[in-house]
């Protein structure tokens, strides 16, 4: 009983090590590689009322940062939580247009007020 316990510790260590290996590192998935400083960059400034929930900004922020053409997302505090936020989104214009932007953000905020556009 004893052998077969280190033998299943013994393929559980090197399960861990296979997991840490840096083959993995260099097979990361393409979301998790980082934006070259040369890819060009946008802005929309927008004041937004998102649906009260306890946790609107972060609800906000999952889903806007799933399509990888959104790449910052800086809050500022005017009103509520959730009611009359700021907000200045840097994306990618070679990933997602302006408009298609504007359309997810439609879809996950109660109210959107473009503010600016550069």
């Amino acid at each position: 009983m004893v052998r077969v316990r280190s033998t299943f510790f013994a393929l559980g260590a090197l399960g861990l090590v296979e997991a840490c290996a840096p083959a993995r590192v260099a097979a990361a998935p393409q979301h998790d590689q980082a934006v070259p400083a040369s890819e060009p960059r946008a802005v929309l400034r927008l004041e937004l009322d998102l649906p009260k929930t306890a946790t609107c900004e972060e609800d906000f922020d999952l889903a806007l940062y799933t399509h990888r053409g959104v790449d910052r997302i800086e809050w500022e505090g005017l009103g509520d939580k959730c009611t009359a936020r700021r907000a200045t989104i840097r994306y990618l214009p070679g990933k997602i247009d302006s408009q298609k932007l504007l359309e997810r953000i439609g879809k996950l905020a109660a109210k959107v007020r473009v503010l600016g556009h550069e």
